[in-house]
C-alpha cells in the first residue's frame, strides 16, 4: 500500500487538469462552438436579463423535499429554492453569499471546514446541515466541505430545512443544502454562450465562459469555466481558483435518456486564518495584518463524474441511476492559532500542522417514481437505494499526544512572517486509512386524500461498516452502525394557493465525521432527531405576494461537542434542542418593484450537557451551542428604474453567537449591507456594479474552530464592476 504525503500547489492552470473527460469535451464544444455561432441569425441569439422575476415561487416543483418533484405548497416541510440565474444577477460572488439569504441559514467559515459550514435550527456543522451536489453527498473526512464554491455553473440551490435524512441518510437532523449545476438541454434549438469578466477590488478579477446547445437531434453539451484570482483584503492575501464543469446528454432512445458529467476544482483559499483579539475586540491596528507564515499552503482540489441514466418504462414509471466517482486531496501546511499577549504588545502563533488528505467515494445511487391511483385518488412514490464506498488515507505532523506542535512569537503590529520550518514541528507521516461502507434503502409515498388534504411519509434505513487501518500502531478497529429514519406528514389547502402543514420527523446524525472516525469514536451509535413541524404558505395576487411561516421544535439525544479544553476532543452531550419560528415574505408591488424579506427566532440550549471546565465537572445545560444565533434577517429590494437599468439593495443581519458551548467567548451581532445597479446596454451585453458591505462594517464572521483568541474577520467595503455578454 502506498501512502503520498506531497501535494502540487502551484497556481491552478488548465494544463493541470489530469481528466481527460473535461479536456477533451472541451476541445470539442470548442470545435462545435464556431460552427454554431456562424449559423446563428442575429435575431435567435439569447438576451440577458437583468434581473429574475420568479425566484422562490410556491409553485414551480423542485426536488428540495424529495424525489416526488412536488411544489413547495405541497411540500409538508420548510422548503426555498435559489435560482442560479437570480445569484448571479444579484452579484453574489460566492455560493456562502446566496445560501446565507435563505431563512435563518448562516455561515461558519474557516478553511479547516473548506470555508464552507453552516449553521441552521440550532444545530452547526456538516455533519448536521450537509450539503450535496446534484444530489449526491461526499463523506465529509474531519468536518470538511469544500465543493462547490463557484455559483457561476449552477442552475439553482434547493433548501430543506430540518430533518432530510429519509432522502440523504445520516447527517440531515438540522437541513439540507442541495446545489444543482447547470446541464444539457436538448429542448434548446441552437448553441447559446456567455462570458463574463469582473474587476474588483484588492486585485479581485475573474473571468466565466459558458457554453451549452444541441450537437445533434439526441445530444446535447454543456461546458462552464470560471476563474477568479484576487490579492485578498489582508496582507499576503492571494486567492485563486479554478472550476470546469462539462457534461454531455444523449437521448439514446425514445424513453432513455444518459447524462455524462465531469465537475473540477482547483481552489487556493488563501492562508488567513483570523485577527486576534482582546476584551472581546480585534487588536487596534492589526484588521489587515495576516499572521500565517509566509510560505503557507492551503489548497482544495476535486473532482466529480457521474453517469446519469434516466428510463422511462412508461407512462407511469421512470426509473433514475446514478454511477459516481469522487476524489478530492486537501492540503494544510501553515500556523493557524494566534494568541495576543496585551502585556509585551506580541503575538503568540500555535499549531504549526502539515496535512495532507486524500479521499475518494464511489457508488450507486438509484431509484424508482411511481404514480398510480390508489382507492380513486392519485398518489405518488419513490422507492430507491444507495450502494457507496469511501477510502480516506490522512497524513499529517501530529505528536505523540496528538496535536499539532511548534510555536513562534512576532510582533502585532510590525513582524517577518517567516516561513513554516520555523516553527519546529514534528515532520509529516501517514497516519491512518478509513474505510467507510454505506448500504441504504429508503422509500417516499404522497396520497392524494382528496382535492383538500394530501398525506406524505418517508422511510430509510443505512448500514454503515467503518474500518480504520492504524499506520502507526499497526492496530485496525472495526465499527457498524445503523440507522432508521423516517418522517409523515399532511397538508391541507383550504383555497387555491394556500397550505396549511404539519409534519413529525425522525432522523440520525454521525457523532463524528464517519469518512474520517477514531477507533474509540466507532463506540458511538448515531445521534438520533427527532422535530414536529407546523406551518402555512400562501400566494396571493397572482403570485405577486408570496409568504410561509414554520413554527418547529427539534430534539436530538447523544452527540458529541468538542471539549473546553482541547478541541481535539469530544465530550458527550445526552440531549441538546432547539425550538423557532421562521418566516418568509416576497411582494411584487409591480413590474418594477420587487421586495423580499426572511427571519427567524431561534432557541438553542444544551438540555442535559455535563463537561469539565476548569478542572471540574459543570453542567451546561441551558447554554447556548456554538455558533447559533438567536435572530436572523435578510431584506432586499429591487426597482427597475427604467427597462435598461436596475436599482437594488441588501442587509443581511446575524445576531450574537458564542464560539465555544460555555457562552463565553461572544461573537458580536452585526449587519450588512450591499447595493448595486445594472445596465442592460444592449440585448446582449449588461453591466454590474455592486458594493459589498457599504458601511465598512468590522465583524466577526466566525473564529477558528471555536477559538476564543481570534476572529475570522468578514471582508471590508468591497466594490466590484462585471461585464456579460451572450452571443
Amino acid at each position: 500500500m502506498k501512502h503520498s504525503a506531497s501535494l502540487r500547489t502551484g497556481k491552478p492552470r488548465l494544463s493541470h487538469l489530469p481528466y481527460a473527460l473535461a479536456g477533451a469535451f472541451g476541445t470539442f464544444a470548442a470545435l462545435h462552438a464556431g460552427a454554431a455561432f456562424a449559423q446563428a441569425t442575429e435575431a435567435s441569439l439569447p438576451e440577458i436579463t437583468v434581473s429574475t422575476q420568479d425566484g422562490g415561487s410556491l409553485k414551480a416543483p423542485s426536488t428540495a423535499g424529495g424525489r416526488l418533484n412536488l411544489t413547495p405548497l405541497e411540500t409538508p416541510a420548510s422548503v426555498a429554492v435559489i435560482m442560479g440565474d437570480t445569484i448571479r444577477d444579484r452579484g453574489y460572488q460566492t455560493l456562502l453569499d446566496a445560501e446565507t439569504r435563505s431563512p435563518g441559514v448562516t455561515s461558519v467559515p474557516f478553511s479547516g471546514n473548506g470555508n464552507n459550514s453552516l449553521s441552521a435550527r440550532g444545530f452547526y456543522g456538516p455533519n448536521s446541515i450537509s450539503q450535496l451536489y446534484d444530489g449526491l453527498q461526499l463523506y465529509n473526512a474531519g468536518g470538511v466541505v469544500t465543493f462547490p464554491v463557484d455559483p457561476w455553473n449552477v442552475e439553482r440551490v434547493e433548501f430543506l430545512n430540518g430533518p432530510a435524512s429519509v432522502l440523504y441518510g445520516t447527517g440531515f437532523v438540522g437541513g439540507a443544502v442541495n446545489v444543482v449545476p447547470k446541464r444539457p438541454d436538448l429542448n434548446l434549438k441552437q448553441q447559446s454562450n456567455e462570458v463574463q469578466f469582473s474587476a474588483g477590488s484588492f486585485g479581485t478579477y475573474r473571468k466565466a465562459f459558458d457554453s451549452t446547445g444541441p450537437l445533434s437531434d439526441t445530444l446535447a453539451y454543456r461546458l462552464d469555466v470560471s476563474h477568479v484570482n484576487s490579492d485578498g483584503w489582508m496582507d499576503r492575501g492571494r486567492s485563486d481558483s479554478l472550476t470546469v464543469s462539462g457534461s454531455l446528454l444523449w437521448k439514446a432512445t425514445r424513453d432513455l435518456t444518459l447524462t455524462l458529467a465531469n465537475d473540477y476544482a482547483d481552489i487556493h483559499p488563501g492562508s488567513y486564518e483570523g485577527t486576534p483579539i482582546v476584551n472581546g475586540a480585534i487588536v487596534p491596528g492589526t484588521r489587515f495584518k495576516n499572521y500565517n507564515v509566509d510560505d503557507a499552503q492551503v489548497r482544495f482540489t476535486e473532482n466529480r463524474t457521474y453517469l446519469r441514466a434516466r428510463y422511462e418504462l412508461n407512462d407511469k414509471v421512470v426509473l433514475n441511476n446514478d454511477v459516481y466517482l469522487i476524489k478530492h486531496d486537501r492540503r494544510y501546511k501553515e500556523t493557524y492559532t494566534y494568541t495576543y499577549n496585551p502585556a509585551t504588545g506580541n503575538v503568540a502563533r500555535s499549531n504549526y500542522r502539515d496535512i495532507v488528505g486524500a479521499q475518494t467515494q464511489y457508488g450507486d445511487h438509484g431509484y424508482a417514481t411511481i404514480d398510480s391511483e390508489l382507492f380513486g385518488n392519485k398518489n405518488q412514490l419513490v422507492v430507491g437505494f444507495d450502494l457507496n464506498r469511501s477510502l480516506y488515507d490522512r497524513n499529517d505532523n501530529t505528536n505523540a499526544a496528538g496535536n499539532f506542535a511548534g510555536s513562534t512569537t512576532v510582533n502585532a503590529l510590525n513582524f517577518n512572517p517567516g516561513t513554516f520550518a520555523q516553527g519546529n514541528s514534528p515532520a509529516i507521516r501517514a497516519l491512518y486509512r478509513v474505510t467507510v461502507d454505506q448500504a441504504g434503502l429508503f422509500l417516499q409515498d404522497r396520497y392524494q386524500l382528496n382535492k383538500q388534504w394530501a398525506i406524505t411519509g418517508g422511510l430509510r434505513g443505512d448500514n454503515y461498516q467503518t474500518k480504520r487501518d492504524d499506520f502507526i500502531t499497526r492496530l485496525t478497529a472495526n465499527g457498524n452502525q445503523n440507522a432508521v429514519s423516517w418522517n409523515t406528514g399532511v397538508v391541507f389547502t383550504p383555497v387555491t394557493d394556500t397550505s396549511l402543514y404539519a409534519q413529525y420527523a425522525v432522523a440520525s446524525d454521525p457523532v463524528t465525521s464517519l469518512a474520517s472516525i477514531s477507533a474509540s469514536q466507532m463506540q458511538y451509535g448515531v445521534s438520533k432527531g427527532k422535530q414536529a413541524e407546523v406551518g402555512v404558505k400562501q400566494a396571493l395576487w397572482n403570485g405577486r405576494v408570496e409568504w410561509t411561516l414554520a413554527a418547529y421544535r427539534i430534539i436530538k439525544n447523544n452527540l458529541l461537542a468538542p471539549n473546553i479544553n482541547n478541541t481535539a476532543l469530544s465530550d458527550t452531550v445526552g440531549q441538546q434542542s432547539s425550538r423557532g419560528l421562521e418566516g418568509s415574505l416576497t411582494f411584487k408591488l409591480n413590474d418594477d418593484w420587487r421586495v423580499e424579506a426572511n427571519a427567524s427566532v431561534l432557541q438553542a440550549r444544551f438540555d442535559n450537557f455535563v463537561a469539565t471546565v476548569g478542572g471540574k465537572a459543570t453542567s451546561l445545560a441551558g447554554y447556548r451551542p456554538q455558533f447559533v444565533p438567536k435572530r436572523t434577517g435578510n431584506l432586499f429590494v429591487l426597482w427597475n428604474a427604467t427597462p435598461q437599468v436596475e436599482a437594488r439593495t441588501g442587509a443581511h443581519y446575524v445576531s450574537d453567537r458564542y464560539s465555544d458551548n460555555t457562552d463565553q467567548s461572544r461573537l458580536p451581532a452585526y449587519t450588512v449591507l450591499d447595493a448595486g445597479v445594472a445596465w442592460k446596454a444592449t440585448p446582449k451585453l449588461k453591466f454590474d456594479l455592486r458594493i459589498d458591505n457599504l458601511t465598512d462594517k468590522v465583524y466577526a464572521a466566525s473564529t477558528y474552530a471555536g477559538t476564543a483568541t481570534q476572529w475570522i474577520l468578514g471582508a471590508p467595503r468591497t466594490y466590484t464592476v462585471t461585464g456579460n455578454y451572450a452571443f
